[in-house]
């Protein structure tokens, strides 16, 4: 049978395009490991490390009368793409925001929960305002840089007087209770004895910043926490930095969690909540004891100090 011209033509395109896609055929992928590094393949910041960038929580932003001596404490970064990849994390302090004259640098240590610290070494100036960060690397390639913290370091005068009262609240933690049956969860103790030695609540939204721990909240925390260490903060995972001047969320600056459940607290949704203060980030917050268990999502963290 004889075909029209154009036919003809019509079958050897299709033939040399199935050609084409046999022998190009599938990519093969690339492996989780190898995007975790290598110079070709830069982050728009410049890093070249798919990681997730950290979360520095501690000190508190602009935090005053901080030891010369002080312990950072970071969320870790996590891998994009191989989580089982062991990262390490380097902490910077430097004296200006542009980190031009870096003061000192170390590799901090992670805990189970994911929090890593480091304590800076050699010692800093006193009565002297420093930024700080950190960043995870993995051999030669290294992620993004986290938020940019900042304190001020104890006066010459206040670093040289005695005195028997702490200048940060403590992290001592009392008992535990067991965890509960399958299927069941721990009562809500009423903490409202507790919370009323707190009625001073005007250090408990610095520099306007919500959804982030401040002195007030970590001293009735550290508190109801020697009594029963299931006791923390909420995460608020309902909040964003846009609704927090710009800040990454850490904890809702005015709430309790308290784990009901059984395993590890960090990460844990499964908590019991109190709203402590009415206007709060106002002129004259107030106690309340607030339990909105239930009502909107929530989950158990240290917020970087345990």
């Amino acid at each position: 049978m004889k075909y029209p011209f154009e036919m003809k033509v019509a079958a050897l395109c299709l033939c040399a395009v199935v050609t084409v896609a046999c022998q190009s055929g599938t990519q093969s992928p690339v492996s989780p490991s190898a995007v975790l590094g290598g110079t070709a393949a830069l982050n728009a910041d410049g890093s070249n490390l798919k990681v997730d960038a950290p979360l520095a929580v501690s000190p508190l932003f602009e935090a005053t009368n901080i030891s010369t001596t002080p312990t950072l404490a970071a969320r870790g970064s996590r891998g994009k793409f191989e989580t089982a990849v062991t990262l390490s994390h380097r902490f910077q302090v430097a004296e200006s925001d542009n980190f031009a004259n870096i003061v000192a640098s170390g590799a901090g240590v992670t805990d189970a929960s994911g929090v890593t610290r480091w304590t800076v070494d050699p010692p800093l100036a006193n009565n002297k305002r420093y930024v700080w960060r950190v960043r995870a690397e993995n051999g030669d390639a290294f992620g993004p840089w986290s938020n940019t913290m900042a304190f001020s370091t104890l006066t010459a005068v206040a670093a040289a007087t005695p005195t028997t009262t702490p200048t940060t609240p403590t992290t001592t933690a009392g008992p535990r209770p067991a965890d509960p049956p399958p299927g069941s969860r721990l009562p809500l103790p009423d903490f409202r004895h507790v919370l009323a030695r707190f009625a001073d609540a005007r250090d408990s939204c610095p520099r306007g910043i919500k959804y982030v721990n401040n002195p007030w909240q970590d001293r009735v925390i550290d508190a109801f926490r020697q009594l029963d260490s299931r006791w923390g903060y909420n995460g608020k995972p309902t909040k964003s930095p846009g609704e927090n001047g710009g800040f990454p969320v850490v904890a809702a600056g005015d709430e309790a969690a308290y784990h009901y459940g059984a395993g590890p607290d960090q990460g844990s949704p499964n908590v019991h909540l109190v709203d402590m203060l009415v206007a709060h980030c106002g002129d004259a917050p107030s106690l309340t004891w607030r339990v909105f268990t239930g009502e909107e999502p929530g989950f158990w963290t240290g917020a970087g100090r345990f």
